[in-house]
C-alpha cells in the first residue's frame, strides 16, 4: 500500500514539473526539409490572420504550448516560405509533421476535432478528384474556342457543385455536436441563402453556443434577415473614386441595382457587360446602378481602370478594404459578383439577379425595351 502511495506522489510531482497541464495544448512538430528556421502560429481575428505565437525550428523540431477556450482553426507559417498549414488546435497533446516544400503534406494527430475535419476533407477531396478531368477538358475547350463543349461541361460542373454542396450539408448535419459543423457552415456560408442556412444552423448543438464559429453563424443569420426581399436596404456612406462621400439613401427615387464587384474578380468582369446592357436599356426609364468595389487600397488604380475599360458609366464607391468592405459586411456579401435590386423607396425587390434574370426583372418593372416590342402595320 505504501509503495502505491509513493508511486502516486511521484507521478503527481512529475506531472507538475513537465508535460501538458490540464486545459492546455502542447504542439510538438517536425519539419521535413528544414533543420532550422522560425514558425508562427496564427489564428483568425476579424478580417485577417494574426500571429499568436512563434517558435524556433531546431534540428527540424519545434513546439508550442498554450490554451484554447474551445477548438480553433489555426494556421502554421514557416518564415521565408509561401506555405501555410491549416489544422485545429485544442487542449490536447498534438503532434504534427509538415514538409517545408508543400502544404499538401501535413500529418496531425492528437486532435479529435482535426480527426473529424479530416473525414470531411477526405470526402471533399474524392469529389474534387472526379472534377479534375472535367477542369482540364474545359481549359482545352476554352483554348480551342469550343463554346458548345464549354456549355456542356458547365452543366456537368454545376452537377458536381450540387454533389459537393450535398456532401457538405450531410456532413454538417451528421456532426452537429462538433465545432467542425459551425466552422464548415460559416466557411461555406456563401453557398446558402437564408432558408438553407437557418435549416443547417438548427442542426448545430446549442452546447456550442459560446463558440466563435457558432456565434458567427448566428450573426450571419441576423444580417441576412435584414437584407431579404421586402426589407428596407441598410443605408451606408462610402467614398467615390474622387474621395467624395456618397450615401445610398441619396439615390432614392430610381430603381437601383447595388452591385458588389471588384477589378480583380474574373466572374465580375465577365458579368459587367450584362449590367452595362441593362443600364443602357433602362436608364432613361428610371434605372440606375451603384457599384460597390471590394478592391484594396493598393488596387485603387486598377479599380478606376476597370471602370473605364468595362464602360461602367454609373456611380462607384469603395472603402478599399477588400473583403473587409463595410457595405459588403452590412449586406452579408461573402462572394462576388453579388447584387441587390431596390425600388424607388429603397426596399429590396431582388437579389443576385444576373444576365437574363436581371433583364427579365427590369422588363417586368419598366416594360419591354422599344426594340423588343412587336409592331403591327395597319
Amino acid at each position: 500500500m505504501r509503495n502505491i502511495l509513493v508511486l502516486t506522489i511521484i507521478t503527481l510531482i512529475l506531472a507538475s514539473c513537465g508535460g501538458r497541464k490540464e486545459n492546455q495544448f502542447v504542439i510538438n512538430g517536425t519539419v521535413k526539409g528544414a533543420d532550422t528556421g522560425m514558425v508562427f502560429l496564427q489564428k483568425r481575428d476579424a478580417d485577417s490572420w494574426i500571429n499568436i505565437d512563434s517558435a524556433s525550428v531546431k534540428k527540424g523540431a519545434f513546439s508550442f504550448n498554450g490554451s484554447m477556450a474551445s477548438p480553433e482553426f489555426c494556421k502554421l507559417y514557416i518564415k521565408g516560405t509561401p506555405y501555410m498549414y491549416s489544422f485545429f488546435v485544442e487542449n490536447a497533446d498534438i503532434k504534427m509533421v509538415i514538409h517545408a516544400d508543400s502544404t499538401e503534406k501535413i500529418e496531425v494527430t492528437g486532435s479529435g476535432t482535426q480527426d473529424i475535419y479530416n473525414k470531411y476533407l477526405a470526402k471533399d477531396d474524392s469529389i474534387n478528384q472526379l472534377m479534375k478531368p472535367l477542369d482540364r477538358e474545359y481549359e482545352m475547350a476554352e483554348k480551342a474556342g469550343d463554346t458548345l463543349k464549354m456549355k456542356k461541361l458547365d452543366s456537368t460542373e454545376h452537377l458536381f457543385e450540387d454533389i459537393t454542396k450535398k456532401a457538405l450539408t450531410d456532413f454538417i448535419r451528421s456532426n452537429g455536436k462538433s465545432i467542425v459543423s459551425p466552422f464548415l457552415t460559416i466557411q461555406h456560408a456563401y453557398m446558402f441563402e437564408l432558408p438553407e442556412l437557418e435549416g443547417l444552423a438548427g442542426t448545430i448543438d446549442t452546447s456550442l453556443k459560446t463558440n466563435t464559429y457558432y456565434q458567427a453563424v448566428q450573426k450571419r443569420l441576423e444580417i441576412l434577415r435584414k437584407v431579404q426581399i421586402g426589407q428596407t436596404a441598410p443605408d451606408f456612406t462610402m467614398n467615390d473614386t474622387t474621395g467624395t462621400p456618397l450615401t445610398l439613401s441619396s439615390l432614392k427615387g430610381r430603381i437601383l441595382l447595388v452591385d458588389f464587384w471588384a477589378s480583380w474578380c474574373g466572374p465580375c468582369r465577365a458579368e459587367n457587360p450584362n449590367v452595362v446592357k441593362a443600364y443602357q436599356t433602362f436608364h432613361k426609364k428610371g434605372f440606375d446602378v451603384l457599384g460597390v468595389s471590394l478592391d484594396r487600397t493598393k488596387g485603387k488604380v486598377k479599380w478606376i481602370k476597370a471602370i473605364n475599360d468595362d464602360h461602367l458609366t454609373w456611380n462607384h464607391v469603395s472603402d478599399l478594404k477588400y473583403w473587409g468592405n463595410e457595405a459588403a459586411k452590412l449586406y452579408g456579401i461573402s462572394s462576388i459578383p453579388s447584387n441587390v435590386l431596390l425600388d424607388k423607396d429603397q426596399v429590396i425587390i431582388g437579389r443576385n439577379l444576373r444576365g437574363q434574370d436581371l433583364m427579365n426583372k427590369l422588363t417586368e418593372l419598366f416594360g419591354a425595351p422599344l426594340a423588343e416590342k412587336k409592331t403591327h402595320k395597319k
